[in-house]
C-alpha cells in the first residue's frame, strides 16, 4: 500500500504530531514499506506448516470462592480497612 503525503497528514494530525516536510516523506516511506512487508507475510504459503503447540484456552473461569471466617478475618486485619475491604495502595 502506498501512502501518500494527505494520509501521513491525517494519521499524524490524530497523532498530535507536527512534522515537517522531510518527515513526511520519509514517513511514508516508511510506512509504505511497512505494510508492503505485511503483504508479502500475509501471501507467505502457511498450509504445511505445524503448530507448536496444541490451541486451547488456558485462562480457567472465574469464580467466587467463599472464605472460611479465619481466613476473612486473617485478610481484614492486615492494613487499613475501608467499608469492609481492606485499603491497598494505588497499583497505578
Amino acid at each position: 500500500m502506498k501512502f501518500e503525503k494527505k494520509d501521513i497528514e491525517h494519521i499524524a494530525n490524530l497523532a498530535r504530531l507536527e512534522l515537517t516536510s522531510d518527515e513526511l516523506k520519509t514517513y511514508g516511506e516508511q510506512l509504505s514499506a511497512i505494510t508492503a512487508y505485511i503483504d508479502q507475510l500475509q501471501n507467505a504459503p502457511t498450509g504445511e506448516v505445524i503448530a507448536d503447540a496444541p490451541l486451547h484456552n488456558i485462562w480457567r473461569e472465574d469464580e467466587a470462592l467463599d472464605w472460611s471466617e479465619e481466613e476473612r478475618e486473617r485478610a481484614l486485619s492486615q492494613g487499613e480497612r475501608e467499608g469492609g475491604l481492606v485499603k491497598v495502595k494505588r497499583v497505578l
